[in-house]
């Protein structure tokens, strides 16, 4: 189970990271395109955008792929495409139904916004509603099969299309055209490309829609509470993108600054301090049915197993970064973005990736524990922070009262996460010394950064200095994590290796 589990997130973290990777190159291709203030309004129209698919693609996939999970291991194929064909008709009505009310009310939703710029990108955007709810609903299918093939190369698919509609409008069809409407015509018909890709995968691997009477119910009964929960706590962040340039604007800041800052900090630093939740989002997708698989088996020893290697392993790829982007932020960013402004927030907000990785884990463990609505409430308190700060702070600290809110909001949401997870799980997590020794590492590894990169700048070009500089931080990092024993890379190798071993044997029986 363990050779599983491990082989399951090697599987996912490698597409992941491959497709995070080029969606974060394109990133910066993006911001070098539009600019910090166009970012800015794209970012605000997205972050709307993404609310409404996440009203149709979060409590309907996880229903579908637990319910396909049992009916699997029951042997009930009927089952399992009576709910997936349910939850299929309800995100397709969801989604025309979101879509007609934004319609109907562009004039009023429009006047939320700072710059009347970000109603039509949103509008842009619409169309996508749809192929997304057809899209999670089917991938739901895949997730409970523990298809993570199939999953990980349909996302690296639908990036790989939104780029090339982009780069190709952008650059040939329509290069005077406005940037940031390019973005969101790209967007959509990257889902739409992908959606009938997931259709014909599906297909192919023997789903079938079957329509039986009850099953809606059902589906909506278990789905709800889940799309709920998520789709309130998720709310903050369009709050923020509506809220944060009005406050900027309050104090002082014309409409077009206030944008260009809230692009630099959401468009250009925000995006780094993700990068590890690439890896732990892999770690928490397959953690998710092993979980609930250990705690429908009452296997309360593995349970415990896995909370607590998730948690470790989520904690060290976290803090793997921190020192990088501590000592060489600013450096970073003018490399990428040409952005100064934004290096200075990466570094003051650097920290943030440990609490950010931790809250990731830990409220995908509280989901698999049954325990969405508890995670929903430490969310929604970590939110209530955010938005005191940007309201109380945006005067005195600018756009650090972003990066300050955001910080306690993470730290906030960790800590009554873990301890739920501590009273239901009923075991000690030991988190504290592993994260005062990371802490301590990062200090250190930083300071050698720093240090290192104004020394390699008198020899190499800029680019040669960041690398070395970053390679040094980072194999630092891990020699002190190993000279501690926080983690063992003879095990880590070992379970790589049998899981080439397994993909060979594998491949050859074929």
């Amino acid at each position: 189970m363990a050779k599983s589990l491990f082989k399951a997130v090697f599987i996912v973290a490698i597409f992941s990271i491959i497709t995070r990777a080029i969606g974060f190159l394109f990133r910066i291709y993006l911001s070098r395109e539009l600019g910090a203030e166009l970012l800015g309004i794209y970012h605000i129209a997205s972050s709307v955008f993404m609310i409404f698919v996440l009203i149709v693609s979060s409590g309907l996939p996880l229903t579908i792929s637990k319910n396909t999970a049992k009916c699997l291991a029951k042997n009930d194929s009927k089952n399992m495409h009576y709910v997936a064909t349910s939850g299929l008709i309800i995100g397709i009505v969801v989604s025309i139904i979101i879509s007609l009310v934004v319609i109907v009310f562009k004039n009023q939703i429009a006047q939320l916004f700072t710059d009347s710029r970000c109603m039509n990108i949103l509008l842009i955007l619409l169309p996508a509603v749809l192929f997304s709810a057809i899209y999670a609903s089917l991938r739901g299918v895949l997730w409970g099969k523990r298809d993570y093939f199939s999953l990980g190369w349909t996302e690296l698919f639908e990036q790989l299309i939104r780029i090339i509609v982009f780069v190709l409008f952008a650059e040939i069809l329509f290069p005077f055209g406005s940037k940031a409407d390019l973005a969101g015509y790209s967007m959509t018909i990257a889902c739409i490309i992908s959606c009938f890709v997931v259709m014909f995968v599906y297909f192919k691997k023997g789903g079938k829609l079957i329509y039986q009477k009850g099953h809606i119910k059902e589906v909506l009964k278990s789905s709800t509470p889940i799309t709920g929960v998520r789709t309130i706590s998720s709310l903050i962040q369009p709050i923020i993108a509506v809220l944060f340039p009005f406050m900027m604007v309050l104090n002082g800041f014309s409409s077009s600054g206030a944008m260009a800052v809230y692009g630099a900090v959401m468009g250009m630093t925000f995006p780094l301090l993700f990068l590890p939740s690439t890896i732990i989002g892999a770690l928490s997708f397959a953690l998710i049915p092993e979980l609930s698989s250990a705690l429908e088996q009452k296997r309360y020893d593995i349970l415990t197993q896995r909370i607590k290697s998730g948690l470790l392993f989520s904690l060290i790829i976290s803090s793997l970064f921190v020192p990088v982007f501590m000592g060489l932020g600013v450096p970073i960013c003018e490399f990428l973005f040409n952005n100064t402004l934004s290096g200075e927030f990466l570094v003051g907000a650097s920290i943030i990736m440990i609490p950010l990785g931790l809250s990731n884990i830990t409220s995908s463990i509280l989901n698999s524990l049954n325990l969405e609505v508890k995670s929903f409430v430490n969310n929604l308190i970590g939110g209530a922070c955010l938005i005191v700060c940007v309201v109380a702070f945006s005067g005195i600290l600018q756009a650090y009262s972003l990066v300050l809110g955001f910080g306690l909001c993470m730290f906030i949401t960790t800590i009554l996460n873990l301890l739920m997870i501590k009273k239901h799980a009923k075991t000690k997590l030991l988190l504290v010394k592993p994260t005062l020794l990371c802490l301590i590492f990062i200090m250190l590894s930083a300071l050698l950064s720093k240090w290192l990169y104004s020394l390699m700048l008198i020899i190499f070009p800029n680019f040669v200095a960041l690398i070395i500089a970053g390679f040094v931080c980072v194999f630092s990092f891990v020699l002190f994590c190993v000279c501690f024993k926080l983690f063992d890379v003879m095990i880590v190798f070992s379970k790589v290796k049998n899981i080439a071993k397994f993909s060979k044997n594998k491949h050859k029986n074929v």
